[in-house]
């Protein structure tokens, strides 16, 4: 029997560096280490069954990411044991059930459906947060659903992007580069606090 977890993590300070590519070794070795089975994939080559959410570059901090992984078996205390074997910066914040496993003959709903909305918070010391919010504005045109000063504290803008599997974040550091607003990653913080379907400011 195969379970699909839902798990969501955060992952800050030092963890913020760990790349996308890095993430499925980190939950599978945690989970080894934690004394949970999971699930591996079919094939010549099988590995654990897991499904990330749409990637962040490494720098950025994440605050809600949803990652699928398939148990054979889910004790109790899942959060207990994945959180005291994750490295230092991760930290499981809560788990769901996607629908199969209470009702197999119906389909879940996959992440990449789901990860529809995405909400970032972006400060940087050399530019103006109202000149920022101007070319986040030019950058991400109509798919910037929303952007507000001052949402989580002064000076940082808050702003909430559609698709982000196909508006990347990284993409508008490379704008603000090539517009020589910036000179690199250093002088930009960006945060992303959560990703999926129905996200607003007030949440």
């Amino acid at each position: 029997m195969s379970i699909r977890v839902r798990v969501y993590y955060s992952k800050i300070n030092g963890a913020c560096f760990v790349p996308h590519v890095a993430l499925a070794q980190v939950f599978s070795r945690s989970a080894a280490r934690a004394g949970l089975k999971m699930t591996m994939t079919e094939g010549f080559s099988p590995r654990p069954k897991m499904s990330f959410a749409p990637e962040l570059p490494a720098g950025v901090v994440a605050l809600n990411e949803p990652v699928d992984i398939y148990f054979e078996s889910v004790p109790e205390n899942l959060i207990e044991l994945l959180n005291s074997s994750l490295p230092a910066g991760f930290e499981v914040n809560k788990i769901a059930f996607p629908d199969e496993n209470k009702r197999p003959n119906e389909n879940a709903v996959s992440l990449g459906k789901i990860c529809k909305l995405a909400l970032y918070h972006a400060h940087s010391e050399v530019l103006d947060v109202e000149f920022l919010k101007m070319h986040v504005e030019n950058y991400f045109k109509n798919e910037l659903l929303n952007a507000k000063i001052n949402f989580i504290r002064e000076n940082w803008l808050s702003f909430i992007i559609k698709n982000p599997a196909q508006n990347p974040i990284g993409g508008l550091v490379k704008y603000l580069v090539a517009n020589n607003l910036i000179h690199g990653w250093h002088e930009i913080n960006l945060i992303r606090e959560k990703i999926g379907s129905n996200i607003n400011f007030e949440d």
